[in-house]
């Protein structure tokens, strides 16, 4: 005849609850007692030991009177961590004949209403019994140290303990562990043998087997006989299998005394290890600088406004500077001499890089003097002159991507292989925030602009896996010889209406190309910086 049972157990983990089972276990992992260990974990927050919650299960002997419940097979699952404070439904229904007796259990978050914890079982009821007390505070019977092993160190390792479990510990157990949780416990429930042996898991996992790092997620446990309260008994576990892609451990598991009395296996979750940050002299050694020293930089449209200040920028920052002209050699010129006589390196090269073979002489002639390219910067631009669109013949639109689009290709061409000899480079292309915030009567500039857009996201995909980042630089407007063509006072009144009072300054836009050149930035690309000046566009 079958007697169906079913209990429903409520209770909360406290913080007295833990630190009662690590004593008494001699589970001390630092995911549970350590916060600053914690908190670097995946969970962010100490985690309840799963076996507190999981202990409750005991709670079935409430529907024996008189007897004690002593577990033969348990298979659980502990699916969601439980966290201090958390207000936990255990819900048991067993199933009772003369010759079997089988649970299933859940274990709810309360709160939440999720499920923290599965398991099912077979049981048998045997008479009520003492044992002799003993001075023991812990379950183990030698203490144990919590190791650290991380996911290379577990195949094949071999893990033991020795524990005992008396009843003066069985006592205890109950004072410090069942009762806290619950706040009307009547009668005396105390936990049985077997299931005392199945807590030591925890003791095994979080402290041996691997150790810190783990979180317990399955068990699976059969009992030979039960275990006698006067008696010691070895835990051993032995890894069968490591997945580095899962970062699960199995392992196969034993208790015996004299002679076996329990078989199982264990599944464990390992946390990587909490990341090492850099120490202060690293990054002061190693961060502190942008690393152009040295490093070689093309600028093309170098001989004025943005591109002359990049270069000397870029100088100043330890780079040697190539600087491109079209037809303003006398400027290039000097800016030469400043660089030099602030004791930087530069040249200037005449290139119309609209000509892909003049752009070929001109990188041949960078690499016979510096040997290398690391930086190109495609600064050239045709001019800024307004021009209604409907004035617009195809030859206007054509002029500008001459230069903005086939030029900066030509130079992306010619340099893009000797960045991938070098194992890297980078590449930063100029826009304007007119793209995506038009002006009237920029419609060619706006048109080539846009294209040079989507060639830099394009260049980033395609390079990525050389280490060759590719980005934009998008100021608004800046003050420079190009937007002389709009009148003074014009410029001025547009200054006046912006947030920030002014225009971008010429150096502002050096320095974010500088950034994008720079080690800094290693980590972007296929991006762009916008200098916006508080206005729309907001990337």
């Amino acid at each position: 005849m079958s007697d169906n049972k079913h209990s429903v157990i409520d209770f909360t983990v406290t913080a007295d609850m833990v630190d009662a089972f690590a004593r008494l276990s001699g589970d001390y992992n630092s995911m549970h007692v350590d916060p600053e260990i914690a908190r670097k974990s995946r969970y962010r927050q100490p985690v309840v030991h799963g076996m507190i919650p999981f202990s409750f299960i005991q709670f079935l002997g409430c529907e024996f009177e008189g007897y004690d419940v002593e577990f033969v097979e348990l298979s659980t699952r502990f699916r969601k961590p439980v966290f201090i404070n958390d207000a936990i439904s255990l819900e048991i229904t067993c199933t009772n004949t003369e010759n079997e007796k089988k649970y299933n259990a859940v274990w709810r978050n309360k709160a939440k209403n999720e499920i923290l914890i599965t398991s099912k079982g077979e049981f048998r009821l045997i008479n009520q019994t003492n044992s002799a007390n003993n001075n023991l505070d812990t379950f183990l019977v030698s203490e144990i140290t919590e190791a650290q092993y991380h996911i290379d160190d577990l195949p094949n390792r071999r893990e033991q303990l020795t524990f005992q479990a008396t009843d003066s510990l069985k006592d205890n157990y109950v004072a410090k562990v069942f009762s806290p949780g619950m706040k009307n416990l009547s009668g005396k429930i105390l936990p049985g043998n077997n299931l005392l042996d199945v807590l030591m898991l925890s003791t095994l996992v979080g402290m041996r087997l691997p150790g810190r790092y783990a979180t317990f997620t399955r068990f699976d446990i059969s009992f030979d006989t039960g275990l006698l309260s006067s008696d010691q008994y070895t835990l051993t576990g032995n890894v069968t299998k490591v997945s580095k892609a899962t970062e699960i451990m199995e392992a196969v598991i034993s208790i015996e005394s004299e002679h076996p009395v329990a078989s199982g296996k264990i599944e464990v979750m390992l946390n990587p290890p909490p990341k090492k940050m850099l120490s202060s002299q690293e990054v002061v050694k190693r961060y502190c600088h942008f690393d152009l020293n040295e490093k070689v930089a093309l600028i093309t449209g170098a001989s004025r406004g943005i591109g002359e200040t990049t270069a000397k920028l870029f100088a100043a920052l330890g780079a040697k500077v190539v600087i491109n002209y079209y037809r303003g050699k006398g400027d290039a010129e000097h800016i030469v001499d400043e660089i030099k006589a602030s004791g930087g390196e530069a040249i200037a090269i005449q290139c119309d890089i609209t000509d892909e073979n003049s752009v070929k002489e001109m990188v041949k002639t960078a690499l016979q003097t510096f040997k290398r390219i690391d930086i190109l910067v495609n600064n050239a631009v045709k001019d800024f002159t307004p021009k209604n669109i409907t004035e617009m013949e195809w030859d206007d639109f054509n002029q500008e991507l001459e230069v903005s689009v086939k030029g900066m290709h030509a130079c992306c061409r010619e340099v893009i292989p000797i960045f991938k000899q070098n194992g890297g480079g980078k590449i930063i292309n100029l826009s304007t925030v007119a793209v995506d915030n038009p002006v009237a009567g920029q419609s060619r500039y706006i048109t080539a602009k846009s294209a040079v857009a989507g060639y830099t996201k394009s260049l980033a995909k395609e390079l990525l896996k050389f280490n060759i980042q590719a980005n934009l630089v998008v100021p608004n407007m800046t003050d420079t010889d190009l937007v002389s063509v709009i009148p003074g006072m014009y410029r001025e009144k547009i200054a006046e209406s912006r947030p920030y009072g002014r225009h971008v300054r010429p150096v502002e836009v050096a320095q974010s190309i500088a950034f994008l050149a720079s080690n800094w930035s290693d980590a972007i690309t296929g991006q762009k910086v916008v200098l916006n000046l508080g206005e729309p566009p907001f990337a």
